[in-house]
Formats: structure tokens, sequence, C-alpha cells
């Protein structure tokens, strides 16, 4: 209790002192601040300053949780604007492809006898059984079973079958189904054979055992049959095989076509009986 009572004591002896020190100051000053004030005023001045900062830090933390719903708002709508962007510079690029594609079909002549009618294609199914393509047209576009499908590139397949429903389609067997037969040659030497589809590529049976083939050959159709005219690209030789057990010859050919990544081709018509 008594040091309670002198701590109060002194505290009032010191406020005494430092108003009796501003008195005589401000009576004896030149009307600016006196000692006493700018002692007071230095000692209040650096908590003034850590409670300003304090009080900005705390408006920008209310600012940002206020604002956030909008940021995250607008975050999201520019992500859907940017995917809806990158679909469309995807239709962009395909619609340039299938129109690159349709502008080298329209530069080549048209096919023996017949019309060449160009077509998308709608579906595919390879599968291990099959190498299939469907296409947009049918019998309504003149399109019958065994016509001839090319692109630029060279030769796809034969028309399989049309359809009757109500939306044209036709279905293409293409060179690598397993059931695909065509007849060929090497531009360079003329060595004829068959090529046969293996499911995944070609393979060219010759007739001769000494037929001259190498590595690098073209390989185009020989026409011998009414389906396919002389001269479509096939392919070209991979690699030559000799069996003098046999006495036989093949060789494995690369499709000039890449056939997972058709999207329209043309189709030869009314070429034969």
């Amino acid at each position: 209790m008594r040091r309670a009572s002198f701590v109060f004591g002194l505290s009032l002896l010191v406020c005494a002192v430092f108003v009796a020190w501003h008195y005589f100051a401000r009576r004896n000053g030149s009307g600016g601040l006196s000692m006493p004030e700018k002692i007071a005023l230095a000692s209040v001045r650096g908590p003034q300053r850590g409670f300003s900062s304090a009080g900005s830090w705390l408006g920008d933390v209310g600012r940002a949780i206020t604002t956030r719903d909008s940021i995250v708002g607008h975050n999201k709508a520019l992500q859907a604007r940017l995917d809806e962007l990158e679909g469309e510079n995807t239709r962009l690029r395909r619609y340039l492809k299938e129109n690159q594609e349709l502008r080298s079909l329209l530069k080549m002549p048209s096919a023996y006898g017949g019309s060449n009618v160009p077509a998308d294609v709608v579906g595919v199914d390879f599968s291990d059984y099959a190498r299939l393509i469907t296409l947009n047209i049918g019998p309504g576009q003149s399109v019958r079973a065994k016509d001839m499908v090319f692109t630029a590139r060279g030769l796809v397949g034969q028309v399989y079958t049309t359809g009757g429903g109500p939306l044209p389609a036709s279905q293409v067997l293409l060179l690598t189904d397993r059931n695909s037969s065509v007849g060929a040659m090497t531009q360079r030497s003329m060595a004829k054979g068959w090529v046969r589809g293996t499911g995944e590529g070609c393979s060219m049976e010759l007739v001769s055992f000494e037929a001259d083939v190498r590595e690098g050959d073209l390989i185009v159709t020989s026409g011998d049959s009414a389906i396919f005219p002389r001269g479509v690209v096939i392919g070209r030789v991979l690699k030559v095989k000799k069996n003098k057990t046999y006495s036989t010859q093949s060789a494995e050919i690369e499709p000039a076509v890449a056939f997972d990544r058709l999207s329209a081709v043309f189709v030869r018509t009314q070429a034969g009986p």
C-alpha cells in the first residue's frame, strides 16, 4: 500500500514539474513548440507510425477479402474464354488441313473413264479384324462397290459397301486390311506382284524370284484390274525378303497414305461395268 502511494505521489510530482516546465517554456518562448511539447511529440510519433502502418495493412487485407470473389469469377471467365479459343483454333487447323487436301485432289486429272467425287471421312473402324473408313456419300452420288478411293498422296482402297439409309454413306476397305489385294509393280523396274494388307501395313508378293526390287523403290498399281487404273501410287519398299527354299520373294511396303489421319478423299465413280 505504501509503495503504491509512493508511486502515485512520484507521478504527481513528475506531472507537476512537467507542467511547470511547459508553462515557463511557453512564457519565455518565441511562439513555437516548447521543449516539453517536442519531447511529448517525439514520444508518441513512433507508436503513431506503427498504428498507421497496421491500419493500412488491415485495410489492404480487408479490400483483398472483399474483392476475392470478384477476382475468382474474373479468372474463371478468362479460363472459359481461353478454352473456347483453343477449341476454335483446333477446328480451324482441321478445316485448313481438309481444305489443303481437297485442293490437292482437285488438281489431279480425272480418272480413266470415270469421275472424281470428293467425300469426307465420317467414321473409322480400326480393329484387329478390319481396316475400314466410312464416307458421307453413297448411291445418290453414283458410288458403287469396288469404286477406287484415293487422295493426292496415293491409293486408299476401294468401296466395300454403300448404305441405303436416310443419310448417304459408304464403307471403304483400306489398302491395309487383310482382305485387300491390289495388282502392283515397281516403277523403276516394272517388277510385278500383289500388294496385300497385313493389318498394320502392306506386303508385296512378287511374281518372279529373280525380279529386280530394291529398298526405296516406288510401288504403283499395275492396272491389271478394272478397279485400279495403272500408275496410282501405293507406297515404297522398306525391306526385301527372299526365300530360297521356296524360290519366293516378297517386300515390306510403307503405304504413301497416312490412314489414321485421313479427313477427305476422292472416289473414282462410273469407271467400269
